[in-house]
């Protein structure tokens, strides 16, 4: 349990680091370069790959220590994605749509994962 979850976590990594070269380039042809935008996708990043790697830890917890509820995790996490929201709307060095976009980026590449194993696991 402990490797597939690490290895979840090691293709959000990838994945958002493809993902966010893909905003970049998209906002490269939209809005023209700006600092903003790349600052945006950097801290939005960090903190959605802090996010799944809390709820990494929380998942692990509840399966070898049997704690069910974790509630400080979840304050922690929700913590973390408000400093980042905040930072992209009070910051004029950060963009809030890039700050925000890299949390909604687990949805897409979970949903990829979860089709490629499916593929995967009919042809056998």
């Amino acid at each position: 349990m402990q490797e597939d979850l690490h290895k979840e976590l090691h293709f959000a990594a990838v994945g958002t680091l493809v993902l966010d070269l893909l905003v970049w380039i998209v906002s490269l042809i939209v809005v023209k370069f700006r600092i903003a935008v790349l600052t945006g996708l950097f801290l939005g990043s960090i903190g959605m790959i802090c996010n799944l790697h809390l709820l990494r830890r929380s998942i692990l917890n509840a399966v070898y220590h049997g704690k069910t509820r974790d509630f400080k995790g979840y304050l922690i996490r929700v913590l973390i994605a408000s400093a980042v929201i905040a930072a992209g709307l009070m910051s004029e060095h950060v963009s809030a749509v890039t700050a925000v976009l890299p949390f909604l980026y687990p949805k897409i590449l979970f949903g990829i994962l979860s089709v490629r194993t499916d593929k995967k696991s009919k042809k056998f």
